[in-house]
């Protein structure tokens, strides 16, 4: 689906973008050819005109004269006097063939023999003029081709070199359009990677108390009156463990919702983790475990923090210390280059490197916890969703008693 959608994409963008640079680029070229052939056609007006001007107040032509005219190979000039070529006038190598078309021009133009004229007009590939200056003793006919093969196949070629760009930039837009959509699509694909996984992994969890639920009260139908409270006692406590679960998963939900608010306020730290660790004390005793609290011994700026899931994420660590434990957790708070720590450390069989990163997805659990039906592998990563909302951080390292240390790091700001 998501292959299909970025080649659409892709095609969308590289058409909508392409039609748009093309139509620009041909608005430029054509303003540039209707500048080309204007600049051009006033040159050739202005050289007609001071071609008639030279012979309305020359008598004689110059070899002189006659050679600037012809250093622009494109111009070609025919002048007679009286239907006779000028004996100075010989016609140059490149107008050799032009008699045809000096000849057409003159029918074109169709002056009347004698009388005083002149005619611009556009001829078969030519700007041309065709004037009759009359003098007391003479009628000079002059006629003036300027070739515009030269001008067309410069064009010509701006357009093949224009059109090659384009398409070559047509080419890499595409290229640009298919990596930028696969990397704009890269996130949502992993986010629906991340909800079909997490759907698959929350009905497998849901799946296992609730047959235990369903197991326990079709056994309740047919147990002795004596045996009746001990399947009640499951099902109560399977309906607490997917109370639990489904509590878990709304608060990851919401966090993904972007509907999770923080209640910040106000809070001291070091109370906070005396509370917390009020709560816990009990729990640890009856598992004979032994939780010890360290406080920073110098004075700990007040945090603006949302106490209750701040404490919710250090019960967390503790719930999951108190899990894999041999007998010691140490919950301490210290200050480390300006940002506040949280260390919960016990002394289990730690985490292995390779699970240090993954420890934090959803509903991972290592093989030593798959036997822990309480252990749903949700709560660290929602501790590590409530650190990142703190704009903390939080991840696990060696413990210097043997096991595992959880640290969660909070700005001071």
């Amino acid at each position: 689906m998501f292959d299909k959608l970025r080649w659409k994409l892709t095609l969308f963008n590289t058409a909508v973008t392409g039609f748009v640079m093309v139509c620009l680029v041909v608005l430029c070229l054509s303003l540039s050819e209707k500048n080309t052939r204007q600049q051009t056609l006033k040159n050739f007006t202005d050289t007609a005109y001071a071609v008639s001007s030279y012979l309305e107040v020359q008598d004689q032509v110059s070899d002189t004269w006659l050679q600037q005219m012809q250093s622009d190979p494109n111009l070609h000039i025919s002048i007679s006097d009286a239907g006779k070529p000028l004996f100075s006038m010989t016609l140059a190598p490149g107008n050799a063939g032009l008699t045809q078309e000096f000849q057409s021009a003159r029918e074109y133009a169709g002056l009347r023999t004698g009388k005083r004229g002149s005619k611009s007009f556009y001829m078969d590939g030519y700007y041309t003029v065709v004037s009759q200056i009359v003098k007391q003793d003479s009628v000079i006919e002059l006629i003036l081709l300027y070739s515009l093969e030269e001008m067309e196949a410069g064009i010509q070629k701006q357009r093949i070199l224009v059109s090659t760009a384009v398409f070559v930039a047509v080419i890499l837009l595409g290229i640009f359009s298919w990596l930028f959509t696969g990397r704009m699509l890269k996130p949502i694909q992993e986010n629906q990677q991340r909800q079909t996984e997490f759907i698959a992994a929350a009905s497998h969890e849901l799946r296992t108390p609730l047959a235990a639920i369903l197991s326990a009260a079709s056994a309740m139908e047919r147990a002795e009156p004596i045996q009746r409270s001990q399947f009640s006692d499951m099902i109560h406590r399977e309906g607490n463990r997917m109370s639990r679960l489904i509590g878990d998963m709304l608060s990851l939900a919401s966090s993904d919702s972007k509907a999770w608010p923080l209640q910040k306020e106000p809070v001291e730290l070091d109370m906070l983790l005396l509370e917390v660790y009020e709560a816990q004390y009990p729990l640890a005793k009856e598992q004979g475990i032994a939780l010890t609290l360290s406080l920073y011994e110098q004075d700990i700026p007040v945090m603006k923090l949302d106490k209750d899931r701040i404490a919710q994420v250090v019960s967390i660590l503790l719930d999951n210390a108190r899990n894999h434990a041999a007998g010691k957790i140490e919950l301490e708070l210290a200050v480390h280059r300006n940002r506040v720590q949280i260390r919960v450390s016990d002394n289990g069989p730690g985490v292995p490197d390779s699970e240090k990163k993954q420890i934090f997805e959803r509903f991972y659990r290592s093989e030593k916890s798959r036997s822990d039906r309480g252990h749903f592998g949700l709560g660290l990563s929602i501790a590590a969703e409530i650190v990142k909302k703190h704009h903390g951080r939080i991840w696990v390292q060696d413990a210097t008693i043997g096991g595992a240390e959880f640290v969660v790091e909070l700005p001071v700001s």
